[in-house]
């Protein structure tokens, strides 16, 4: 009682101090971007921290974290510092990626069901064995007053009454647990199939420490990113073209996949085409050191096998040299986060650098099970020019095709293209690789209404004899063509002649055989020719193409 007074009054003389202390902190994933074959995420927190030195913990981050990622940035009205990030992984009793959590969770309340089921019907089991059994004693029972001819059909009729209404409410009751049984069966198929498609079976997770001194109490907002693998996205392309205007719109979207451990929700999302997997640099060109072979021993007793490996552990431990220089330094202190806009209004697409990056419009979500979500990301402009390409070589058939130029700034990445003539969807094709001012065909199936139709005029091949120097083959083809459409159409006709790889093989194209004005060699293809022409409705044109190969007699010739 007498040292009450002393310890109050010490506590009210001695000044406000601030305390270090240790703030957990929930955080939700804000932003995303996605690379080829990983993903960096961007967590935000926001947490109200006294003056003075405190550490700011973000628990049950995913264990597929790559550490070296890991860099953290923030915003507060106080003059705020961060020190120096640590990370330590932590054992759960429980798995650790949420949705795995939640699904296993549901998973044994349905196996929970499934067994009061299952024990309602055993109970309904023993009820029906019950009542049979008292049919059959109540049946030798009746046997017995039938030989003393003491009968009372009343009592037989009411006893037969409650022993069938007795097996049928046992009767209705286990089929009625029977269709419970089905129901419940069929959404833990659906459960247990969304495991399998989730499955991680992670127990550790990672808890990263802040190190924070503020100058005043305030409200700290913290965005922690980092990168983590099993993410990858796709490029995919609908080409949908107007063949009355000749239009031809390109629209991109990218196929995104992850199972990274939890799902992406109501996060802004960036498609990059960076590869920060591939490393920074090139490894240091290594010596590449011969020798005499001397019956299997070269040089100074080093066998050609074991020098070769040699060589290439030098090459390969100066590639994982490059790979740790091109990895992320420590986060040692970070500097504040300027103020930035949030959201987005429209599809952009950033060319700048050596990457592109497309930021795609409004909060994305992207589920954890590994499911492909197909996201807009814009469009592109072409210039275009529909043609009608022939092949007869390889069928008769008229193909629609649209020579398009991509126009803007942006490239467009290889990917899978689907194709739409008039709304109707024709088939799939693949786009590569094409820069602004690049061309590319993109056919659009068969058009019924040019005709094309190629016969051989002229097949001779020289016999061998006394006389003749050389062997020879000269072939003649006519191509006749037909526009039945009412508007003139461009027409292109493709065809190939062989190609000699021997200076000894001779290949001509007779002059008076072959229709002129065509391009040799097109699209720098070895014998690939082109004939362009514009056939007026009804109009008929015929292509003529002949070719003779002549080589010394007393060899063979391969290929034709």
């Amino acid at each position: 009682m007498r040292l009450f007074p002393v310890v109050l009054f010490l506590t009210a003389a001695i000044p406000a101090i601030s305390f270090a202390a240790e703030f957990e902190t929930g955080s939700d994933i804000r932003a995303v971007t996605v690379y080829t074959s990983r993903a960096k995420l961007t967590r935000q927190a926001a947490v109200e921290i006294p003056a003075g030195a405190h550490t700011v913990i973000f628990k049950d981050l995913p264990a597929g974290i790559l550490t070296d990622s890991l860099r953290i940035e923030g915003k507060a009205a106080a003059q705020v510092t961060f020190g120096a990030l640590a990370h330590k992984q932590e054992a759960k009793a429980e798995l650790a990626a949420p949705r795995e959590k939640e699904l296993r969770a549901q998973m044994d309340a349905l196996q929970d069901q499934r067994r009061i089921i299952e024990t309602e019907k055993a109970a309904l089991a023993a009820q029906k064995t019950f009542i049979e059994n008292i049919g059959t004693q109540a049946m030798l029972r009746n046997e017995e007053e039938i030989a003393e001819i003491n009968l009372r059909p009343e009592q037989w009729a009411a006893a037969a009454e409650a022993i069938r209404a007795g097996l049928a409410d046992v009767y209705a009751k286990d089929v009625a647990q029977n269709i419970k049984l089905r129901e419940l069966d069929k959404e833990i198929q659906k459960v247990q199939m969304e495991i399998n498609q989730l499955y991680t079976g992670q127990h550790m997770t990672w808890q990263v420490s802040v190190p924070v001194e503020a100058d005043a109490a305030t409200k700290l907002t913290l965005d922690l990113s980092y990168q983590v693998d099993n993410a990858t996205w796709a490029p995919l392309y609908d080409a949908r073209l107007d063949t009355d205007k000749g239009a031809l719109e390109l629209v991109q979207y990218g196929a995104v996949r992850q199972q990274t451990g939890e799902d992406w929700s109501n996060a802004a999302l960036t498609l990059s085409t960076a590869q920060p997997h591939r490393g920074a640099g090139l490894p240091e060109l290594q010596p590449l050191w011969v020798d005499m072979w001397q019956g299997g021993v070269a040089g100074g007793g080093m066998n050609f096998r074991g020098a070769v490996m040699k060589s290439e552990m030098a090459v390969a431990e100066s590639t994982m040299m490059a790979m740790d220089a091109a990895a992320p330094p420590p986060m040692a202190a970070a500097e504040f986060a300027k103020e930035r806009d949030a959201g987005f209004q429209q599809a952009q697409i950033e060319t700048g650098g050596f990457v592109s990056e497309y930021k795609i419009p409004g909060p994305g979500n992207v589920p954890a099970d590994g499911t492909e979500t197909k996201l807009m990301v814009g469009s592109f402009e072409t210039e275009n020019q529909l043609q009608i390409q022939v092949k007869p070589q390889m069928s008769t058939e008229a193909y629609l095709v649209a020579r398009s130029k991509l126009k803007g700034e942006a490239p467009v990445l290889p990917g899978q293209v689907s194709l739409f003539r008039d709304g109707a969807y024709v088939g799939q094709s693949f786009l590569p690789l094409l820069r602004p001012g690049e061309e590319q065909d993109l056919s659009f199936g068969i058009d019924d209404q040019v005709s094309a139709e190629r016969r051989v005029m002229k097949d001779e091949r020289s016999e061998d004899g006394v006389i003749a120097r050389d062997n020879a083959i000269e072939r003649h083809f006519v191509t006749e063509l037909q526009n039945l459409h009412a508007k003139p159409v461009d027409i292109v006709v493709l065809e190939t002649i062989p190609v000699a790889q021997n200076e000894e093989i001779k290949v001509d194209i007779i002059k008076n055989a072959t229709t002129q004005g065509f391009v040799a060699d097109k699209d720098n293809i070895k014998g690939l020719l082109e004939w362009k022409m514009k056939l007026a409705p009804k109009e008929e044109k015929a292509v003529n193409l002949g070719w003779k190969v002549s080589w010394p007699k007393d060899h063979q010739l391969s290929g034709i």
